[in-house]
């Protein structure tokens, strides 16, 4: 095939999997289950693909920021003080990531794919439909708990999405169209960070990411379209579920057979 059309077509298939985990995120979450394993299919690194894949959840988060503070939704005095723990948490996940080996930075990645499928097929989500009682209010419980939700979105972000709102609705009380606004907002801040960092060692490949953004952003404008239609979550998690399925076994086959076989391993790369 021709280098142009193959770059043409490796575009699209990056669109593609923004598109895909901007709709999912929106619908669902686990959108990054989709996309940090495609990014890892195109040769990037372990820790190059999970510094590259930030820059889609940066923009979404950016974007969901500006939705919900256009519909007065964001509670800045709480939000400020909640970014604190959090933001520290992700300087800590961002140096344990850069700090962790090839292979255990695959492997980490792998676990968080297979915790994704867990925490869908527990259907856990539903928890945060049903309204905490209680009055909405930080806690410094959970001003501990937003550390270590930051130390993961630092080191991998995979569903750090849902385990934010189960702290803005379990322990701070907050109902789901207000933790929803003060998610993206900690998303959005807890994401900046590890991107200038990642930027700053170089991890980040730019043109993969850009375009896998431009895909992620499609898919939010998408998602939120696709909330009307009652089927649309049905669909969206039977897709996840089978889409999830096939990256565990793709990684698995690629990083955690070595570890069975230990010529293999011997010759794979540290």
């Amino acid at each position: 095939m021709d280098a142009t059309l193959l770059h043409i077509f490796y575009g699209f298939l990056l669109l593609a999997a923004g598109l895909g985990a901007g709709l999912v995120n929106t619908l669902a979450s686990s959108g990054s289950a989709i996309s940090l394993p495609v990014l890892l299919m195109f040769g990037l690194s372990p820790l190059d693909a999970n510094a590259t894949n930030r820059l889609a959840v940066l923009f979404a988060t950016m974007m969901a920021v500006r939705t919900f503070q256009a519909k007065r939704l964001v509670d800045w005095n709480a939000g400020w003080k909640m970014a604190i723990p959090t933001v520290l948490g992700s300087v800590a996940g961002v140096l344990a990531a850069e700090s962790m080996g090839r292979r255990d930075m695959a492997l980490a990645i792998t676990a968080a794919v297979v915790a994704a499928l867990i925490l869908l097929l527990t259907k856990m989500k539903k928890v945060l439909e049903q309204p905490a009682p209680g009055v909405a209010g930080i806690t410094t419980a959970g001003l501990f708990v937003l550390f270590a939700v930051g130390f993961w979105l630092g080191l991998i972000a995979i569903d750090g999405a849902t385990y934010l709102l189960l702290v803005m609705v379990l322990l701070f009380h907050y109902d789901l169209v207000h933790a929803n606004a003060l998610k993206a907002l900690l998303g959005f801040l807890s994401t900046l960070v590890p991107v200038v960092l990642f930027a700053g060692h170089g991890s980040i490949h730019w043109p993969m990411g850009l375009t896998m953004s431009a895909g992620s952003m499609c898919g939010g404008y998408l998602g939120a379209r696709l909330t009307m239609h009652a089927q649309a979550k049905v669909w969206i998690f039977r897709i996840l579920v089978v889409v999830l399925v096939l990256e565990i076994i793709h990684l698995g086959i690629q990083y955690v057979a070595p570890l069975i076989h230990p010529v293999h391993a011997l010759t794979a790369a540290p």
